[in-house]
């Protein structure tokens, strides 16, 4: 798994468990799902551009794919020779 894929997952996975604590946490303080519905889908759309821009920030830089390319070539030369 790529570490942007694996980044972006993870902090999926935190906002998800954001939002469930804290609305388990307003639930018991007696909030309604009426009430609460629009609190947890704006929250949702927060972590949702946060993971988002955690996709964007670790995709692969013109640095990162021409090392793969290379670490590439070397594997094909060493395994064709």
């Amino acid at each position: 798994m790529s570490n942007r894929l694996k980044r972006a997952l993870v902090t999926a996975a935190r906002g998800a468990a954001v939002i469930l604590l804290l609305g388990a946490f307003r639930m018991a303080r007696g909030a309604s799902l009426a009430g609460l519905a629009p609190w947890a889908v704006g929250w949702a759309v927060i972590f949702a551009a946060i993971t988002w821009y955690t996709w964007w920030f670790y995709g692969d830089s013109p640095k990162a794919l021409a090392l793969q390319a290379k670490a590439e070539a070397k594997r094909a030369q060493r395994l064709g020779s």
